[in-house]
């Protein structure tokens, strides 16, 4: 990990000095907005910077469809606080998104055609509606799963030059995280940041922010934010658990746990729109199920489940996608756990990757059986 270097400034004061360094670099900025916290902090200092010297930015959102409510009039907010300096990238196109609700129904493609009467809510009048690039060039990260998440901000974003694209991703988080946003300089001597091509790159000017900074921030300034971390925080969630994203991907999926709760008409409607809803709310925080933390009855170990997974797999081109990355594993028990969770969870692309080691535990028994 990167050795941190502490300076006599608090961070909201290093933020507003990175982001009008990058005014000062850039004519063209867009900021990625979520309806979070952390981009809801990004996008206000952004903006303030904007309103002062009477320019315009770009807001960008990627519009999953199968969002929170609370989520959709975050976004209005924030697209209509400074109308003046503020241009609308609200992408509502067809993408592939992973289901991991559900073996049978794996993928769900967010404004499908043909499906607009169990559409989550209709799109925005003033939205982008159709790709705004050309789809003959258009890149595709993972051919097996088609055009997804990542394809198209990765496409959108080759639709500029020389802009900065400001992301709101706190290497505080995680030590993956923070080696992700303070591994190299991106763009001159710039290490909070990640260079792409057509000279642009990717900046994170809340990389040093912790969880309270944000928190901070949004009471000081009284901003508005989504509920949801209201209904959370009210709940006893921890720190780690408060957050807002889609409701369906394999890293937030146990949100349909509490959605009845906190979005009852938003959960209706997503029992209409996406198969495996129901599985998802009654076992999404069940250690058996989904977690793959307890081994269930009937099977001797965690190798004995992952085979009868594999065996029962429904979707034969997915699971010989399954089969080919476990051939490259060690056969243990540790590592079939986490093989059982990627089944379970449709993880077929890999976005919650396997410690392909000796199991941890054995190793320390081994260690002890010796010395004793």
């Amino acid at each position: 990990m990167e050795r941190q270097i502490y300076q006599n400034k608090d961070v909201l004061t290093a933020a507003k000095e990175r982001i009008s360094y990058l005014f000062d670099e850039f004519e063209s900025i867009i900021v990625s907005i979520s309806g979070g916290k952390d981009s809801t902090t990004l996008a206000y200092l952004a903006l303030l910077e904007a309103h002062k010297r009477d320019r315009k930015i770009g807001l960008f959102f990627l519009d999953e469809e199968v969002v929170y409510d609370s989520t959709i009039k975050q976004i209005r907010y924030l697209m209509n606080l400074f109308p003046e300096n503020t241009q609308k990238y609200w992408l509502q196109i067809p993408f592939h998104l992973t289901n991991a609700t559900s073996l049978y129904e794996s993928q769900l493609i967010p404004w499908e055609p043909g499906k607009h009467k169990i559409w989550m809510r209709p799109k925005e009048p003033d939205s982008i509606q159709r790709e705004p690039w050309d789809k003959e060039t258009a890149t595709v990260r993972n051919k097996e799963k088609g055009f997804g998440f990542y394809d198209a901000i990765d496409n959108f974003q080759r639709c500029f030059d020389h802009t900065a694209f400001l992301v709101g991703c706190r290497g505080t988080e995680s030590p993956n995280r923070w080696r992700a946003v303070v591994k190299n300089p991106g763009y001159k001597d710039v290490l909070w940041c990640t260079g792409m091509p057509n000279g642009n790159a990717t900046f994170y000017p809340l990389y040093d922010w912790n969880f309270h900074d944000v928190w901070k921030f949004i009471y000081d300034e009284h901003l508005t934010y989504s509920k949801i971390y209201d209904y959370q925080w009210a709940k006893g969630m921890s720190t780690q658990e408060i957050r807002v994203s889609s409701l369906i991907h394999e890293k937030s999926f146990k949100a349909l746990v509490d959605l009845p709760e906190f979005e009852p008409k938003t959960y209706d409607r997503l029992l209409k729109r996406v198969g495996g809803i129901q599985i998802g709310n009654l076992y999404g925080k069940d250690a058996k199920m989904l977690k793959a933390r307890k081994l269930p009855k009937n099977y001797k170990s965690w190798k004995d489940y992952r085979d009868f997974l594999l065996e029962t797999y429904p979707d034969p081109d997915k699971k010989e996608i399954f089969v080919r990355r476990f051939s490259k594993h060690l056969d243990n028990n540790y590592v079939a756990r986490q093989q059982c969770r990627q089944l379970l969870l449709n993880d077929y692309e890999n976005n919650l990757p396997i410690k392909n080691q000796p199991d941890p535990r054995e190793e320390t028994l081994k260690k002890w059986r010796t010395l004793l």
